[in-house]
């Protein structure tokens, strides 16, 4: 008999649990609930957990990856890497240092104009997404997740049992380029032991990407999903 499907979804940076609504619908015409985790920048955190008699779907945009609890990302069968990275910074010293620049100069900003931060990244992100409420923006947890930005790395050893990877990155993405995605394809292809992994680029899209390109990318996600009900 073949188990139900859940998914949860993590948000990067400057977002929240919104940004997953055009998802929440998608999910819910293939009756799979979707639960959206928030990270708390502009009102309450929510963590939400799998139940244990579920086939586990994990969607996760950009830092989102790296907020992921480890325990669910050993748990999932289909886990959904969108315009994410191992590390942040590119390796060439010379870009690693403009990176590390423009971060920290982001960070000193944030203190001080966040709202300003938050839109002009949103712009580089190609998002049409609301701008925030000024009132409940938690500043010190913006700023702290900036400076974790700077040094987490992703242990991809924690993804070696997942069973079905599925990386996708905007061609255009003007705040974690492609070829950080390129990256991550090849890093875990050396340590995912047993797992399907496969890599998507969307022509024209940036950083919003699953928000920018719904459509495109449920698409991709979908043919997954029919596999997962195919073999369940």
């Amino acid at each position: 008999m073949s188990r139900n499907l859940e998914a949860i979804a993590y948000h990067g940076w400057g977002f929240d649990q919104s940004c997953w609504s055009d998802w929440k619908d998608l999910f819910a015409r293939r009756k799979i609930h979707l639960e959206t985790f928030d990270r708390g920048y502009f009102g309450l955190a929510q963590s939400p957990v799998f139940t244990e008699d579920c086939d586990q779907i994990l969607l996760t945009h950009s830092y989102g990856l790296h907020l992921c609890p480890i325990e669910q990302l050993r748990q999932t069968k289909l886990l959904v890497i969108i315009s994410s990275f191992i590390d942040f910074h590119l390796h060439h010293e010379r870009d690693k240092r403009r990176s590390q620049r423009v971060l920290q100069q982001m960070i000193q900003d944030c203190r001080q104009y966040p709202e300003t931060v938050l839109t002009n990244f949103k712009i580089r992100c190609d998002s049409l997404l609301a701008n925030p409420i000024s009132s409940g923006l938690n500043i010190d947890l913006l700023v702290e997740d900036l400076q974790d930005l700077s040094v987490s790395c992703l242990n991809t050893q924690d993804l070696k049992q997942v069973p079905h990877i599925l990386i996708l990155h905007g061609a255009a993405d003007r705040i974690v380029p492609c070829l950080k995605g390129q990256e991550m394809l090849e890093n875990l292809q050396n340590h995912a032991t047993s797992s399907e992994i496969n890599y998507f680029e969307i022509e024209g899209a940036g950083h919003a990407l699953p928000f920018s390109h719904s459509k495109e990318c449920w698409q991709i996600v979908s043919s997954y999903l029919d596999r997962i009900a195919k073999n369940a």
